[in-house]
């Protein structure tokens, strides 16, 4: 009956799925995301059972009235097993205020807390940077030192058209060392054909770097969360000026 920290440490990788909402696909009513968080296979899709569910808290007003680039949240990351004694117990506190962002200034911040066995511990925060031409987030750690860039050009097909196809949803990220150095990957990947079509959901291929520490790796997912927030969600979108 592993914890949240060594469920992260022993993986080299993670996949996370964003679950379809059927009420929101029938109504077109914005609801709170939900993550399910699983171990990643060689080929980057996920295998085994679930480790982790993520679920949004929101407000009605700010799941309605505004986009995922700038909405208000918090999320809590909690372990999913099949044991009744660690099923749905607190690993995680993510929490993303509301920030009213043009170009450079004001950028969006999550930051992350480990809130496992009672604890209230600031593990760091992954910060939106603006460029002209790319996405790049920002992860820092607790001592506000930058551990990681995460980075993606915006030339890509899926960054401006949203469809059942493969090339429509397939996305690469660079994960890079402060000074640039290419360390891992991260890719946003197409639900399948019929899912892309009703429903906003992305999965994501994560792959630690090689040397990252278990809070590393817990800021990295943190990390995918807001990236999908900040620029995937439908109302927001990624043909928007970000």
């Amino acid at each position: 009956m592993k914890k949240g920290f060594d469920r992260l440490a022993e993986r080299d990788g993670i996949f996370i799925k964003q679950k379809i909402d059927i009420l929101e696909a029938m109504t077109g009513c914005e609801q709170g995301n939900t993550y399910q968080v699983y171990p990643m296979s060689k080929d980057g899709n996920k295998k085994g059972k679930k480790l982790f569910k993520a679920k949004e808290k929101s407000s009605c007003f700010a799941k309605q009235c505004m986009s995922g680039e700038c909405r208000p949240f918090q999320m809590k990351v909690n372990l999913e097993d099949d044991s009744e004694e660690l099923d749905n117990e607190p690993f995680l506190l993510l929490n993303r205020d509301c920030k009213c962002t043009c170009l450079c200034f004001n950028r969006p911040e999550l930051t992350v807390t480990l809130v496992e066995d009672g604890k209230s511990e600031y593990l760091g925060k992954i910060k939106d940077l603006w460029q002209c031409f790319n996405i790049c987030n920002e992860v820092y750690d607790k001592d506000n030192n930058v551990k990681y860039k995460i980075e993606a050009s915006c030339c890509q097909i899926g960054m401006h058209c949203k469809g059942p196809f493969e090339c429509c949803e397939h996305i690469d990220f660079e994960i890079k060392s402060p000074s640039g150095e290419i360390l891992s990957t991260l890719v946003k990947k197409s639900p399948g054909c019929v899912a892309a079509m009703v429903s906003d959901a992305d999965n994501f291929s994560l792959n630690f770097p090689a040397k990252a520490t278990k809070e590393d790796k817990a800021l990295l997912m943190a990390a995918v969360l807001l990236l999908d927030f900040r620029y995937f969600e439908e109302k927001g979108g990624p043909n928007k000026n970000h």
